[in-house]
């Protein structure tokens, strides 16, 4: 009896001097928030404004008129076995995607040294815009994925993935507006998408500085594309010389900031800026993978 006795006296004493230390604690107070209500306010009527127009996409770059002209078609030496595979893969990749798509004339009842239509042209963009907005958002699936397991933060490079992703994703918008691709066209894209996406994932999650190379040579044979299609545009009398002509879809005069009257051309300008850029950012990522590292563009870049 003497023990329960003790035994209760001991916990009502504890109790009694937590509570003087908890008496002893100030009210919190909110400190840590500086933004007001009148700061909210404008941050929701800026949002607002972006829904009203349809502008939901990323930042990305906005080039000006001697930037797009200043493109210099380049190929990095491959340094080492990834390097050669990279591009080994992506050159017999081009072979294949040039048969099919009617660049290269191989075949008997094909025309040698015939011009491609209009319409040959703007489904070779097509598909290749489909299959250059697999890599991107592959890439920032697994980094995202990499951060969580490891608990370590990715240092930037998810959104500039992403962005990369988006961006392939609006040049194939802004083509889809000239022109319809056929069922048999649409059964093509996925397929290709299913084998495409399986192979990329796979090899990423063993070597993603092999696969940032494979895109960097894929964006260094996007760049010649672009760069024929537009000196095929420039001569008079050529298939696709109506794109000096012909207006920009208004997606492309939203996304890039063109003016009102600006011409398909300045479409194809403003896409092989886009293709120099993710060519230059993927070597870049490629010569230095590191999750300790940070991601040296910055969102928008």
């Amino acid at each position: 009896m003497n023990f329960l006795t003790k035994r209760s006296a001991n916990i009502f004493r504890n109790f009694a001097h937590q509570k003087s230390l908890f008496s002893a604690i100030p009210n919190y107070k909110f400190g840590g928030f500086q933004m007001t209500p009148e700061q909210k306010k404008q941050e929701l009527e800026k949002k607002e404004q972006i829904l009203k127009n349809g502008q939901w996409t990323m930042p990305h770059p906005v080039w000006t008129e001697q930037e797009v002209k200043d493109v210099a078609i380049t190929h990095l030496e491959p340094a080492n076995f990834g390097d050669r595979f990279a591009n080994f893969f992506i050159q017999s990749l081009r072979y294949g995607f040039d048969i099919m798509s009617g660049y290269k004339k191989v075949f008997p009842w094909q025309e040698k040294g015939a011009p491609l239509t209009e319409r040959e042209w703007i489904n070779r963009i097509l598909f290749l815009e489909t299959v250059a907005g697999v890599p991107g958002f592959v890439a920032a699936m697994h980094r995202h994925l990499r951060s969580l397991r490891s608990m370590k933060r990715d240092y930037g490079w998810i959104h500039t993935l992403l962005e990369e992703a988006e961006n392939e994703r609006m040049h194939l918008l802004t083509f889809l507006e000239v022109q319809k691709p056929t069922f048999l066209f649409r059964t093509g894209v996925i397929l290709a998408q299913y084998g495409y996406v399986a192979l990329f994932s796979v090899l990423y999650f063993f070597y993603p500085r092999v696969c940032h190379r494979i895109v960097g040579y894929l964006e260094e044979e996007a760049v010649k594309t672009y760069t024929h299609s537009i000196e095929t545009a420039l001569k008079e009398g050529s298939e696709i010389h109506i794109w000096l002509t012909k207006p920009a879809p208004k997606i492309s005069i939203d996304y890039w900031k063109l003016s009102p009257n600006a011409c398909l051309l300045d479409v194809i300008y403003a896409v092989r800026k886009d293709e120099e850029h993710h060519r230059d950012v993927n070597h870049k990522l490629a010569d230095d993978y590191s999750q300790k590292k940070p991601n040296p563009f910055p969102p928008g870049h």
